[in-house]
């Protein structure tokens, strides 16, 4: 397949769904089709990418070691909303992902850029 990029805009907060690692198992999906991949955080949904999230001691599924995996798959851009950025940067310094911080106009720019946009 061409490299063809696709949005994915991520809202919910961690372990939200019955899986836990929905947001996750789609974009690996799309990585391994061979999609570049736009992923825009958005609320407390970046906790996902949070290393101080421990799933296990709630007997759900690990995730963030697959978000760390997705750079070896395909090219990812990941961005976040600037004030939860900010606000979870000082407490969790190192994320899952290589994170940017970003207006939601900027986001929404990156989005209109993709061939599909899935929001998660």
């Amino acid at each position: 397949m061409s490299s063809t990029r696709i949005g994915l805009v991520v809202r919910s907060a961690p372990f939200a769904g019955r899986s836990g690692r929905d947001q996750l198992d789609i974009a690996l999906a799309a990585a391994t089709l061979g999609f570049e991949i736009e992923i825009c955080f958005l609320g407390e949904a970046v906790l996902q990418l949070s290393p101080g999230i421990s799933p296990e001691a709630a007997g759900l599924p690990g995730g963030i070691r697959g978000w760390r995996s997705l750079p070896e798959l395909t090219r990812v851009t990941a961005w976040a909303n600037g004030r939860e950025f900010d606000s979870h940067s000082a407490a969790n310094g190192h994320w899952a992902l290589d994170l940017r911080a970003a207006t939601k106009t900027q986001m929404a720019a990156r989005m209109a850029a993709c061939a599909r946009v899935l929001v998660l």
